[in-house]
C-alpha cells in the first residue's frame, strides 16, 4: 500500500494547466521545459547534428522531443568516405531537471473501478498510453479502490456538483481519498519506462543537471563516451487535487503524477557539454557537419 502524504493538494500540476489552455500555459516560449528543449534543438541545429525538417514537439507528446544524428562507427575500418553512408537519426526525450514528470492524467471513477481520463488530443491519449501500459489504473484502485464511491461521481448526488454540492459530499471526498505516494516496488518500475519508449523507438533521455542516459538500448553506441544507462526510479503520485479558489471547496479532481523519486547517477556525457565535446563523440570524422553545412 501506497505511503499517505499531506499538503501537496494545491501544488499546480501540468494536468490543471494542460486542461485550462492545451498546455500553452506550461510550454510557453521563454520558460520551463520548453525554453531547455528550444535550447538543445538550436545548439544542435548549429553543429548539423539534426535530421532536416525535424523541430521540437513542444507540447506534443507523440513527437519526440528531439532528433539527432551521429555516425554509425561500428564497422571495423572507418574512413570519412565510408561514414556518409552510415549516418544514423535517433529520438532523444527532454527533462528541464529531476522534479520534471513523465505523466500526468485525470481520474474518474464508475461501475466500480478507477480510470484514466482527460483530453481527446493526441498527446493526451499517448500520456494514458504510457500509464496504462505501466499498471497505473491497477495500482489506483488497489489504494483507493477499498475506500468506495468518491462522492464526486456517486449517481446518486451528481445532481448537486459545482457551487450546489452538499458540503458533507466534498468534505467526505476530501477526508477519505488522501494524496498517497507509490514508491519502491509499489510504483511503476523504470524498466516499464523504457519499454514504453523503447516501443516509440525513442531510447534517450537528457535530463537537465545530470546530463545524457540511454534507457532501453544504446543503439548509437554512446556509452564509449560516458552515456550511462538510466539509473533513476520512479514513484506515483495520486492525489484528490483542489482546482480553485479556497472559497470553492467544491471545486476539485483526482489525477496521477509519475515523477523521478531517486535521480540518476549522473552521466559522464550531456548535450549541455561543449560543442567540441559533442562533435567528437556524435561525428568523430567531421562527415555530418561538414555535409550539412
Amino acid at each position: 500500500m501506497g505511503k499517505i502524504v499531506t499538503g501537496s493538494s494545491s501544488d499546480p500540476d501540468y494536468y490543471d494547466l494542460w486542461e485550462k489552455s492545451g498546455m500553452q500555459g506550461y510550454f510557453k516560449p521563454g520558460g520551463g521545459g520548453f525554453a531547455y528543449e528550444d535550447s538543445l534543438y538550436r545548439k544542435m541545429k548549429e553543429l548539423g547534428l539534426v535530421p532536416n525538417g525535424f523541430a521540437p514537439a513542444g507540447s506534443a507528446n507523440d513527437l519526440p522531443d528531439l532528433k539527432f544524428l551521429a555516425s554509425d562507427v561500428t564497422a571495423r575500418v572507418i574512413t570519412a568516405s565510408t561514414i556518409p553512408g552510415r549516418i544514423r537519426e535517433y529520438k532523444c526525450e527532454i527533462k528541464l531537471n529531476a522534479q520534471a514528470d513523465f505523466g500526468q492524467s485525470g481520474l474518474k471513477y464508475t461501475n466500480g473501478k478507477w480510470y484514466l481520463d482527460g483530453s481527446s488530443s493526441a498527446e493526451a491519449i499517448v500520456m494514458r498510453s504510457l500509464l496504462q501500459n505501466m499498471e497505473v489504473p491497477q495500482k489506483v484502485n488497489a489504494n483507493w479502490g477499498p475506500l468506495g464511491v468518491p462522492r464526486k461521481f456517486d449517481p446518486k448526488v451528481k445532481v448537486k456538483t459545482g457551487s450546489n454540492m452538499n458540503p458533507r459530499d466534498y468534505m467526505f471526498d476530501r477526508e477519505t481519498f488522501k494524496d498517497i505516494m507509490l514508491t519502491g516496488t509499489d510504483a511503476p518500475q523504470t524498466r516499464s519506462l523504457a519499454r514504453y519508449y523503447g516501443s516509440k523507438q525513442t531510447h534517450y533521455i537528457q535530463i537537465g543537471g545530470y546530463g545524457l542516459y540511454y534507457m532501453q538500448s544504446d543503439p548509437a553506441n554512446l556509452k564509449k563516451h560516458g552515456v550511462k544507462r538510466f539509473d533513476g526510479t520512479l514513484k506515483l503520485r495520486i492525489r484528490r487535487k483542489a482546482g480553485g479558489s479556497s472559497g470553492e471547496p467544491w471545486n476539485y479532481r483526482f489525477s496521477t503524477a509519475l515523477l523521478i523519486d531517486s535521480p540518476p547517477s549522473v552521466s559522464r556525457f550531456s548535450f549541455d557539454q561543449a560543442s567540441e565535446d559533442i562533435l567528437i563523440a556524435l561525428d568523430p570524422m567531421g562527415v555530418i557537419s561538414k555535409k550539412r553545412r
